[in-house]
C-alpha cells in the first residue's frame, strides 16, 4: 500500500489524536451481537479477512460509536464506526520497519537506544499517522508522528 504524505493543520491532527487516545477512556466492551447491523456491515466489507475478537461501545465526540477489534494474520486493529457504519478511525500494530523510513528515523533520533514497545499507524479521514510506545531510561514514553516524520503533540 503507498501511503500518501499530506501535511495538516495541527487543529486537525490534534483532533485526530484526541479521538484515538480519548476512545479508550470511556470504552465499554460489549457483547459482538449487539453491535449494530451497518457497523459489522462495513466492517466486514473492509476487512473480509479479519477475525473479530471483541467489541465495544464508547462516546464519539457525543455520538455512540463502537470499536471491533480484531487480528488479520499477525496483524492486530481497532476500528471505530459511528452507528449506521461510517467509518471513524483505524488503529493498526504495525511493525516499525513499515512505517515510513523518516518516521522510523525520527523515532531512533529521539530516544535513541529505546525499546519500541508498540507501534501504531492510525488512520482518520485519509490522514496517517504513527503512534510509538517506548521505553527510554526506565521510563514509558507515547510519542506521534505524522508521515515526514515530524513529531505531533496532542
Amino acid at each position: 500500500m503507498k501511503l500518501h504524505r499530506h501535511k495538516l493543520p495541527a487543529s486537525c491532527i490534534f483532533a485526530i489524536l484526541a479521538s484515538a487516545t480519548s476512545a479508550f477512556a470511556e470504552e465499554q466492551e460489549i457483547s459482538c451481537d449487539a453491535v449494530p447491523g451497518a457497523v459489522r456491515a462495513a466492517f466486514e466489507k473492509a476487512f473480509p479477512k479479519a477475525t473479530i475478537k471483541e467489541c465495544a461501545k464508547e462516546v464519539e465526540k457525543g455520538k455512540t460509536a463502537y470499536e471491533i477489534s480484531s487480528t488479520e494474520g499477525e496483524t492486530h486493529r481497532d476500528v471505530l464506526f459511528h452507528a449506521d457504519g461510517r467509518l471513524i478511525v483505524i488503529e493498526e500494530a504495525i511493525p516499525i520497519d513499515s512505517a515510513p523510513d523518516t518516521v522510523q528515523r525520527a523515532v531512533r533520533k529521539m530516544y535513541p537506544g529505546a525499546e519500541i514497545r508498540l507501534a501504531e499507524k492510525i488512520t482518520r479521514d485519509g490522514a496517517v499517522l504513527y503512534e510509538f510506545k517506548v521505553k527510554h531510561r526506565g521510563k514509558h514514553v507515547e510519542i506521534v508522528f505524522d508521515s515526514a516524520g515530524n513529531e505531533v503533540k496532542p
